[in-house]
């Protein structure tokens, strides 16, 4: 009986020790994605970055012209596979929109062009981390933000001259979806290679001229008129689509 006892004490100290480690270990992420979800230490990073961009409408012509752009990035983080970043990115690209206006009161048949001499984008992102090395992160990273069209101008032009009038600023809603990876040779020093896509909507605040300018003074401002109305000649802003490339250098702060 004593004998029979011991053994079965041995069985049971032995079949302990061997399901403590199965006990202990963690399942991998495939397994339970959620674990990649739980909270982790506070990290925080800045990045300046350059790139190029590219321009284009979804529907009527509104011609951009492909230019380079730069910006700074604020990125931080709370739970292991997501961080949240705030973007600024600038680029002087360049766009116009075109309309013709019928024959008024001392004015004939004319073209308005509006230009708009640089882009501005403000956009908040989350960042899904898709893979983690010990020196990299590849990730996907959707965003919501405005788009603002800045240094604006509005020209009349017709057979009897030309007249311009600066017009304010507009703004757009802009949804933006990009990719990229992080890579870090030293602890708070890294690059970011990043590729995304720009959506915005067509809405570009009010195209009046804001001088009532004339086209010639025996036309009584007719021209001036014009432009002060412009706005009615315009059909939609078409949205505008564009194709960002950036390489960015990263300062980790925590």
């Amino acid at each position: 009986m004593v004998r029979k006892t011991r053994l079965l004490c041995w069985v049971v100290v032995l079949g302990s020790m061997m399901a403590a480690p199965c006990r202990a270990a963690d399942p991998p992420s495939w397994i339970n994605p959620l674990k990649n979800f739980t909270r982790s230490p506070f990290s925080a990073e800045v990045e300046l970055y350059t790139g190029g961009i590219s321009g284009k409408s979804v529907g009527a012509a509104f011609d951009s012209a492909t230019r380079g752009d730069y910006g700074i990035r604020f990125t931080m983080g709370f739970i292991k596979a997501l961080n949240i970043s705030m973007n600024y990115m600038y680029s002087n690209q360049s766009r116009s929109f075109v309309a013709v206006t019928p024959p008024v009161t001392g004015v004939p048949k004319g073209t308005l062009l509006m230009s708009a001499k640089n882009l501005n984008v403000f956009t908040g992102n989350g960042e899904l981390n898709l893979l983690r090395t010990k020196r990299a992160t590849f990730y996907l990273s959707p965003g919501v933000g405005l788009a603002r069209n800045g240094a604006r101008n509005m020209m009349l032009l017709t057979p009897i001259g030309a007249i311009s009038s600066p017009i304010g600023g507009g703004r757009a809603v802009t949804f933006n979806l990009g990719a990229g990876a992080k890579v870090f040779p030293t602890k708070h020093l890294g690059f970011r290679f990043d590729v995304r896509d720009y959506l915005s909507g067509g809405g570009t605040g009010n195209l009046n001229g804001q001088n009532a300018v004339c086209l010639n003074t025996s036309f009584a401002c007719q021209g001036g008129a014009v432009l002060a109305g412009a706005q009615q000649y315009f059909g939609p802003i078409p949205v505008q689509n564009n194709f960002v490339v950036t390489i960015g250098l990263i300062f980790k702060l925590i």
